[in-house]
């Protein structure tokens, strides 16, 4: 008799039940998809940032070239090249693409420089070094709702190509 006793477990001892379980596994579901959907909208700023500080960054080693040579750079390779890391006007982690658009994968430090001129040439391979007036920098705008080109500019920049 006392071996049936022992056996027998008081309901203070028992375990969870599946409805406890289930309200539990139900909790830490909602706060994982909380936080994944902050997670995304951290992301998108940052990369935003990225992309724009990088636009930014070529503008300003562009305006840092023209004050030095007397004109705006006619190649990206003109900021980026090693030549270039030892001058005012040296840019780095920056990729410049003179013919294509940046894009979501290669957004965050890719930026387009399109050359612009005083009259209205029709197109960048026209452009000189004698005929540049301004450089358009394009980047990948992540913070949109729709990731769209933004585009920011830098001396005059009257007859500059779109970024289309």
């Amino acid at each position: 008799m006392s071996f049936i006793k022992n056996n027998i477990k008081s309901s203070s001892e028992r375990g969870f039940t599946i409805v406890e379980l289930l309200i539990v596994i139900v909790v830490i579901g909602i706060l994982a998809a909380i936080t994944i959907v902050s997670f995304n909208g951290v992301t998108a700023k940052a990369n935003a940032t990225s992309a724009k500080a990088a636009a930014s960054a070529t503008l300003k080693k562009a305006e840092a070239y023209s004050a030095e040579k007397n004109n705006y750079p006619l190649l990206g390779t003109d900021l980026t090249s090693t030549a270039a890391q030892g001058e005012s006007y040296g840019l780095s982690g920056v990729t410049i693409d003179p013919t294509t658009n940046p894009t979501a994968t290669n957004g965050k430090t890719t930026v387009r420089m399109l050359k612009c001129a005083a009259t209205n040439i029709i197109t960048q391979a026209l452009i000189t070094a004698a005929n540049i007036t301004g450089v358009r920098a394009v980047w990948w705008d992540f913070a949109a709702s729709t990731p769209a080109i933004a585009t920011m500019d830098t001396g005059a920049t009257a007859f500059c190509p779109t970024a289309n």
